[in-house]
């Protein structure tokens, strides 16, 4: 939100319903096929590391992100810095109000004297790259698999042709020219604007984080292979990419702290549409949730506590 505006109470009290309601549904469904789904504790643990290192590269790709998108707007943040603030920013998205969100832009603003709207707009370039990206591998996956007209996965390909037009509609619509008015959407029209033109301001901008977003979503793919494949219900590569491309899509749609609850209900729909079962697949997005969970905490802490020892830092700028 901007800044000097109050909290959406309605907002708040929205999101704290969706997440008990999530979480009560989805402790239900799994305790109903609790006898299948018991094939999750025979996860072993080179699959545990394995999903954890997977974890690590990822964050390694927001970090180098989130100090890319720092330098244009002629900043510098370190990079171990930045591992550690989106560490422990990651952390706290999974407390109201996206608490992660505000307290990179605290220190943002304390340690370079960086307006939160300024990296807001950044951010939100950032979000529309990812889900343009998801949702082209995603419409790639549907139509290459061979199932596609079986297994209902049809309404999936329409549904990432729409995200991918509206991303593009966006992209290119002369915002600038729209009149403005000071509600929600205006104001972050305002901001996407401020970012996309920064981005466009270098070339290579854009196309470097559509490969980064490449690479996150391939090595999500990885994980929905693996944790389908601790269920007894192995994935073939094109399927786990279309899933893959839906968490990512999901994760960026933060309606509850972290997207708990939602995210999983989603995925195990999705899954019945590429011919799995609904508890498996929301034991496979439950079990990523786990370890995802597991590994925010294990660099989330020592995050919060490396930014507190950090104090007043001044980061050089960008020459």
């Amino acid at each position: 939100m901007a800044e000097g505006q109050p909290r959406s109470r309605l907002r708040s009290a929205l999101s704290l319903v969706l997440l008990v309601g999530s979480l009560v549904y989805v402790g239900r469904l799994m305790y109903r096929d609790r006898a299948e789904l018991s094939h999750a504790f025979g996860l072993g643990a080179g699959a545990v590391i394995a999903l954890t290192l997977l974890m690590g590269v990822s964050h390694a790709q927001r970090t180098y992100e989130f100090t890319y998108m720092l330098k244009r707007l002629g900043v510098r943040e370190p990079f171990v810095e930045g591992f550690w603030l989106t560490a422990a920013g990651f952390l706290l998205n999974h407390l109201p109000f996206n608490a992660g969100l505000v307290l990179r832009a605290a220190i943002l603003k304390r340690d370079h004297a960086l307006p939160y709207s300024s990296y807001l707009s950044l951010v939100l370039v950032n979000a529309l790259i990812n889900v343009a990206v998801a949702a082209v591998l995603g419409l790639i996956s549907v139509l290459l698999n061979e199932h596609v007209e079986t297994t209902g996965a049809v309404p999936v390909a329409l549904v990432c042709g729409a995200i991918l037009l509206g991303a593009f509609a966006v992209v290119f619509l002369p915002l600038g020219k729209l009149p403005w008015g000071d509600g929600f959407v205006a104001r972050r029209l305002r901001m996407f604007t401020t970012g996309m033109g920064l981005i466009r301001g270098n070339g290579s901008g854009v196309a470097l984080l559509s490969v980064l977003a490449l690479t996150k979503i391939a090595g999500a793919s990885v994980r929905m292979w693996i944790c389908f494949g601790a269920l007894g219900a192995h994935v073939a590569p094109l399927t786990a990419a279309l899933l893959a491309s839906a968490t990512i899509i999901f994760s960026l749609v933060n309606v509850t702290p972290g997207n708990l609850g939602l995210r999983e209900v989603a995925m195990a729909a999705l899954a019945t549409q590429l011919g799995a079962s609904y508890a498996v697949g929301m034991a496979a997005a439950s079990i990523d949730r786990v370890v995802l969970l597991g590994y925010t905490v294990l660099t989330g802490v020592p995050g919060l506590i490396w930014i507190r020892k950090r104090g007043p830092f001044k980061a050089p700028e960008v020459a």
